[in-house]
């Protein structure tokens, strides 16, 4: 389930435009046919800020999405005069907004709803804490990191102990590339078996000693994601999913 995130229109200010606006068509609809398929809650504005109502999305397609109409004929036709809507969900314990112009009154599958036009551009903002997965042992996945400058340059495959949407834990070894907290690293690349791969700057924000079940000494070296984008963002967090639902399983 998702968490109890509150509906609220979030200002969005230039960071958020650059960090957690998704563009990608394909991006889109995967994260709005989620929301039809959970049936998760959405806020549905329509004037000012307490001017809402609370709905659920009925279907989707490639061009557009329908809702489900307010018990409120007065709310309803304030929807239909309104030149400025904002969409306001929950996403994989994110906030998910967007805005549009004009809704349309129609059916689908003889049912009256609002049908609005596929967004160009949809804001998926994560303000809390993030899941952290622990990633196979057997099967690690790598961050694969650049250092240096030519004719010195070097690529590194580091292992990555654990991942969020937040971050990456990476082993930190003897002889292997030395993650000093606060060194920066630029598109850094992590392959996502099935998936796909993402690209991101990483900043070292701490090193710690860990002991192993065998009595190993492990050191973590926790790094933040500092400019990953919409689309890498939803082939992470589909990577987290489908990892919690396979473990579930078993």
């Amino acid at each position: 389930m998702e968490k109890d995130i509150p509906l609220t229109i979030e200002a969005l200010s230039p960071e958020d435009n650059d960090k957690h606006r998704i563009t990608s068509a394909k991006e889109i609809e995967f994260l709005l046919r989620y929301l039809a398929d959970k049936q998760v809650r959405i806020a549905l504005y329509y004037g000012t800020e307490s001017d809402f109502i609370l709905t659920t999305l009925l279907g989707i397609d490639s061009g557009g999405l329908w809702l489900e109409l307010s018990p409120s004929n007065a709310d309803n036709e304030r929807i239909a005069q309104s030149h400025h809507l904002t969409f306001v969900s929950a996403h994989m314990q994110a906030k998910v907004q967007f805005t549009a112009k004009q809704t349309r009154l129609v059916e689908y599958q003889n049912r009256p709803a609002f049908y609005l036009a596929m967004p160009e551009k949809i804001y998926r903002l994560q303000r809390r804490e993030y899941f952290r997965l622990l990633t196979p042992i057997v099967t690690p996945l790598n961050c694969i990191i650049t250092s240096g400058k030519p004719p010195n340059r070097r690529i590194h495959k580091i292992v990555i102990m654990d991942i969020s949407g937040g971050g990456i834990g990476l082993t930190s070894n003897e002889g292997e590339l030395a993650l000093t907290p606060g060194l920066t690293f630029p598109e850094c690349r992590i392959e996502l078996p099935e998936i796909g791969t993402i690209t991101a700057t990483i900043e070292v924000k701490n090193l710690t000693s860990l002991t192993s079940p065998s009595g190993r000494t492990i050191k973590r070296a926790g790094c933040e994601f500092k400019k990953l984008d919409g689309p890498s963002t939803i082939l992470l967090q589909r990577y987290v999913t489908d990892m919690q639902r396979a473990r579930a399983k078993h």
